[in-house]
């Protein structure tokens, strides 16, 4: 096994851990958490890259996989930003100061982060990609409002349930604060999908 995959091995198991501390103490409902899918996402493709790389070899011979681990790394780092500038400062220490916090919230993002922009061949992302990795986050944004709004699922430990976070919660502050926040956010995401494309012209491994 090479340093990449055992990398990836570890990072995947850890956010594994993270996920099933979420659930063992909250129940199933934690997977109405974007946090939650998209460590789920994270592991997952860890996992896939770990067995992709001991039956094809190594994974930056296939551009279609790194951009589509563009697009991974960029939902994991949504969860990250958000957290730790928008929810973060409202949590309680408790909340805030444990294990399982940290694997989902800083460790699996931080990893894939390193991972990306470390092990992965460079210029191997288009120009639209950006836009494109748009698309995850804006599905489960649509997601967010249709349960708000009409299923109702219980979101576990959320004080806007069955809104997951605040910053969506329609009925709470009204439908103009809210778009504000998703374009504001939507803004910045593809902003940073096109800061990545810029460093990966100069980090990570040089193509052949």
């Amino acid at each position: 096994m090479s340093k990449t995959q055992s990398y990836r091995l570890v990072a995947g198991l850890a956010g594994v851990i993270g996920v099933s501390m979420q659930i063992a103490k909250d129940g199933w409902g934690m997977l109405l958490y974007y946090t939650v899918l998209s460590n789920i996402l994270v592991f997952g493709f860890m996992f896939y890259l770990v067995y992709a790389e001991f039956k094809d070899g190594s994974v930056n011979n296939h551009r279609t996989l790194l951009r589509i681990k563009g697009g991974v790394m960029m939902c994991i780092t949504l969860t990250f930003l958000v957290y730790h500038f928008m929810l973060g400062p409202r949590v309680a220490p408790a909340d805030f100061w444990n294990v399982r916090n940290f694997l989902v919230h800083y460790i699996a993002p931080l990893a894939m982060i390193v991972d990306t922009l470390m092990f992965d061949r460079r210029r191997s992302y288009d120009r639209l990609d950006p836009i494109k990795w748009m698309s995850v986050p804006i599905a489960y944004l649509i997601f967010a409002i249709i349960n708000g709004q009409w299923l109702k699922l219980a979101i576990p430990g959320a004080v806007d349930s069955p809104y997951p976070y605040y910053f969506l919660n329609i009925d709470k502050y009204g439908v103009q604060p809210v778009v504000i926040y998703c374009v504001v956010i939507a803004i910045a995401y593809a902003l940073l999908g096109y800061v990545l494309m810029g460093l990966k012209t100069y980090i990570g491994t040089k193509n052949n």
